[in-house]
């Protein structure tokens, strides 16, 4: 039989969904995280083998569970994941025996093994069962002639708020170190800031990492790697970094000048500087300064002593005994259009570009602009440009009022069964337009009059009911838990769910009619399938990684070697069947001459043809209040905030769990401008931006913490990429936006909001 398969990747990829097959590993393949160079100094080998579990939960109503375990790296601190892997699934039982190994290349004092246990489900999202968190210090060592038992560790809930699932059962996991690749390097604490938050000059990368007879690091240093995996040295006399690996030489002189490196401490002398140090050293004399003084100017511009005799600093010039001028520094004119600083603030520009601010109340400075820590001294919010407003206001004066039907609709409902209420109500209107006169909404046994917040409170109560996937008829993505889609077997699960799709569809257009708004978020191809557009590839990758992975694959080689046929694999509750995507599919071959017609009739089949009944009643209910064609004025993108509305962003949460790659980090002058441009917007261009970097423009209940990707949960993450003349391009699989490195803010914002409002199409997104 046929499916679409896994290809080869170029790069190991972690699935999450059992929803392609595989092909198959060459002999000389490793299953193996976090690839490292041989001798990274700290990372550990170490061999697990999951063994099986017991007695676990059981989640299927329709039988036993079909567990697999998913592995996952992640670093201790923050609970970043850097890569995962998957076991087989077991079907149809709560003893599952796996005996799969796995061989991964750690730093015990960085990382953490995940061991998460799921329930493979065809209807809604996997089932969680229950985790492991497994600490990789002391663990024990592999050696000949002992023999390492297998450990059984009880399974445990998730720790998130909220997290409700019913866990039981252990996971019986070997793990053993089998050699070290180096010892791990000595960790110091410090008071001073992680590399993360230093400026790195320099920006050449260690060459001394294949080198095997390299000379052990001066006394007083230390090899790290920073986010990116790139090694840097830090010095714990001197407290610097630098990229070049140090040499005992230029340990003893950085020794001596260790005073003068307080007033550097974000800062890494190059080497020129370090020899006109000396230099000035040597030539004291001729400067008129005492044997054995140097002056250097500092990062402010201000000019410093330094008394390499005694290895102390100081403004007071030993030649005059008086201290060195201030330079001219002048607050930095705001170049935007956010609102004023505090009273007592200053803004300022580091000698490196960067911002920083100054708390003259309390003497203290900052990275962080203290406007991003209270909305209501930001100011004014820029008007949204596009023309999406006036879009929302032609639509609202385009819609029929009702004539000749009474003033309101009554609708007394019970909280307990508000859906079966609901759907008794609704389904028995039989003139539509009666649905579009005042909504009067009452809860039963309880008293109040509904001047909208009724109304308001029961869409927003229904809506989760009607989405809820427990009643089969819608499901969540592959991608995340928060965004829906069609469920193609609802009608095994309710004979009924035509008439319930009709129904929602209706409700849906009241909501749109009556300005309220649905608590439920859709795949991006569901607002195409409304607006009767296209879908292709690009949105197969915001819902499905594994098969747009799979389908990526076949569109850019020759697909001959698959032996593919115009036919896909359909797995209805564990029996599986093959579906024709054309007539005769069954014996057509894909080949690169028809692989183009193939996709495109994938992505049909995945997308549109397994629920047009569905769709279908969907949109006759949602039809009989709002005219479709109405809708067309809209984008995927509008329509999504015209049904869904727009989340209240928190701008700071928002910031506070984003990641930087590449050159970028927390401080760097172009995150400086781009969350500057952020606290810029209205709440509607934010949600506009989330949706252009994650697909939609929905914000996890828990906030952004939780963002999923394609491989579980993945923060929102923006990496370093192109020139200025490129505009920023969003990753939505990986909730990634690459940000090209700016001349100035303004350049930024032009950009981003181009790219945002879709300018240059999606085309440029990647």
């Amino acid at each position: 039989m046929s499916q679409v398969p896994r290809p080869p990747p170029r790069r190991r990829a972690s699935s999450y969904h059992h929803r392609t097959i595989n092909a198959p590993e060459s002999s000389t393949q490793r299953r193996s995280l976090f690839d490292t160079r041989p001798n990274d100094e700290g990372v550990s080998q170490i061999r697990i083998k999951v063994l099986a579990g017991k007695s676990l939960a059981k989640k299927d109503i329709f039988g036993a569970s079909d567990p697999y375990v998913r592995i996952d790296l992640n670093t201790i601190n923050g609970d970043i994941n850097i890569d995962s892997v998957l076991t087989k699934t077991k079907k149809k039982t709560l003893n599952p025996v796996w005996n799969e190994e796995y061989t991964f290349r750690v730093k015990p004092n960085i990382h953490k093994l995940v061991f998460q246990v799921f329930d493979e489900n065809r209807l809604t999202r996997d089932d969680f069962l229950g985790m492991v968190e497994l600490s990789l210090a002391n663990l024990p060592r592999e050696q000949d002639g002992r023999e390492i038992p297998a450990k059984s560790y009880p399974l445990r809930p998730r720790r998130s708020v909220g997290a409700k699932s019913r866990i039981k059962g252990t996971l019986e996991i070997y793990h053993a170190y089998i050699r070290d690749l180096d010892s791990p390097a000595a960790t110091t604490d410090n008071d001073w800031e992680h590399v993360e938050n230093v400026s790195i000059i320099s920006s050449a990368p260690s060459t001394f990492g294949n080198n095997s007879t390299v000379e052990p690091l001066p006394p007083g240093w230390e090899e790290r790697q920073d986010a990116n995996g790139r090694t840097y040295y830090l010095n714990h006399i001197a407290r610097t970094t630098q990229w070049e690996r140090p040499t005992s030489v230029h340990s003893t002189n950085q020794q001596v000048e260790a005073a003068a490196s307080d007033f550097q401490r974000r800062f890494h002398i190059s080497a020129d500087d370090s020899e006109n140090q000396r230099n000035q050293v040597n030539n004291s004399e001729e400067d008129g300064l005492p044997p054995g003084w140097s002056m250097q100017v500092a990062p402010n511009g201000r000019t410093f002593f330094i008394d390499h005799t005694a290895k102390k600093t100081t403004w007071i010039d030993p030649r005059t005994g008086r201290a060195s001028p201030m330079p001219n520094q002048t607050s930095r004119r705001v170049e935007d259009d956010l609102g004023p600083l505090p009273e007592g603030w200053e803004e300022r520009v580091h000698s490196d570009g960067r911002v920083f601010y100054i708390d003259h109340n309390t003497r203290t400075t900052q990275w962080e602009d203290p406007r991003l820590s209270n909305p209501n001294i930001a100011g004014q919010a820029v008007p949204y440009s596009r023309d999406y407003k006036q879009k929302y206001e032609y639509f609202k004066g385009q819609i029929r009022k009702p004539t000749n039907v009474p003033n309101k609709l009554e609708i007394r409902i019970r909280r307990i069964s508000i859906l079966e209420d609901s759907y008794r109500i609704i389904n028995s209107v039989n003139k539509t337009d009666l649905l579009k006169t005042k909504l009067w909404i009452e809860f039963e046994g309880e008293t109040g009059l509904d001047y909208g917040g009724l109304a308001r409170e029961w869409f927003f109560l229904l809506s989760k009911e009607m989405f809820n996937p427990y009643y089969g008829l819608f499901e969540y993505s592959a991608m995340d838990n928060y965004t829906l889609q069609i469920n193609p077997f609802s009608g095994l699960c309710n004979e009924e769910h035509l008439s319930y799709f009709k129904f929602i569809g209706r409700i849906a257009g009241m909501a749109v009619y009556h300005g309220k708004l649905l608590d439920a978020f859709f795949i991006r191809p569901f607002y195409k399938m409304m607006l009767q557009k296209p879908i292709d590839l690009k949105d197969m990758e915001s819902v499905d990684t594994e098969y747009y992975n799979s389908l990526l694959w076949i569109k850019e080689n020759d697909p001959t070697e698959l032996e593919l046929t115009f036919c896909v694999d359909e797995e209805t509750f564990g029996h599986t069947s093959q579906r024709e995507l054309k007539t005769n599919g069954a014996n057509i071959n894909v080949t690169n001459d028809n692989k183009d017609e193939y996709i495109k009739l994938v992505i049909e089949w995945r997308f549109v043809a397994r629920v047009k009944e569905q769709m279908g009643a969907f949109l006759e209910g949602f039809g009989s209040i709002i005219p479709l064609a109405l809708l067309k004025i809209f984008d995927e993108n509008e329509l999504e905030l015209l049904m869904c509305g727009i989340q209240n962003i928190d701008v700071k949460d928002w910031r506070d769990n984003t990641l930087y790659k590449g050159d970028y980090h927390k401080n760097h002058i172009i995150i400086q401008w781009f969350w500057r441009a952020v606290l810029s917007f209205s709440n509607e261009m934010r949600s506009r931006l989330l949706q252009f970097v994650t697909g939609t423009s929905r914000v996890p209940m828990n906030g952004f913490k939780e963002l999923y990707g394609s491989n579980g949960p993945q923060m929102f993450t923006i990496e370093k990429w192109g020139t200025p003349d490129n505009y920023p391009r969003a990753h939505t699989c990986f909730n990634r936006l690459d940000l090209p490195p700016y001349e100035g803010y303004l350049q930024l914002k032009d950009k981003l909001i181009k790219a945002i409002e879709g300018s240059q199409g999606f085309a440029g997104v990647d």
